[in-house]
């Protein structure tokens, strides 16, 4: 298990990650939310996933393509994304991991929306979409 937080502190979670599912999304949804080049997101177990919010902080934002981005909705800080049955998908932000980690990303993907002025580093493979099996 490992655990995390939104920058406030108000929102606190655990949950254990799948190893080896660690990935640089490069989407545009990914982009614009989180204002940077790509995001990077560990794919976790719904079943062990524990939130603690005491103040009603956990927002959700449904997007065009039917997934959750949950968010702190007192320092706005992007805590997962998932599916709506959390079982079929739940990644988590890997910076908004608290517990000492030595974990890397395993692929670049959804590069085909890629910022133009972003070239993925070399090392790890790059796919255009999310490949097949991937979750």
């Amino acid at each position: 298990m490992i655990e995390g937080s939104c920058l406030c502190g108000a929102i606190k979670y655990q949950v254990e990650l799948i190893p080896g599912k660690i990935f640089n999304c490069h989407c545009q949804f990914c982009r614009k939310a989180h204002g940077a080049d790509y995001v990077t997101v560990a794919l976790a177990k719904a079943k062990t996933l524990v939130i603690s919010d005491d103040n009603n902080y956990l927002k959700e934002h449904l997007n065009n393509i039917g997934g959750y981005r949950a968010f702190c909705g007192n320092c706005g800080t992007r805590l997962m994304n998932y599916a709506p049955n959390k079982s079929i998908y739940l990644s988590v932000t890997l910076s908004t991991i608290d517990t000492p980690i030595n974990l890397k990303p395993v692929a670049h993907v959804n590069t085909e929306s890629k910022a133009c002025w972003n070239e993925p580093y070399e090392g790890i493979p790059s796919f255009s979409q999310l490949p097949d099996g991937i979750v």
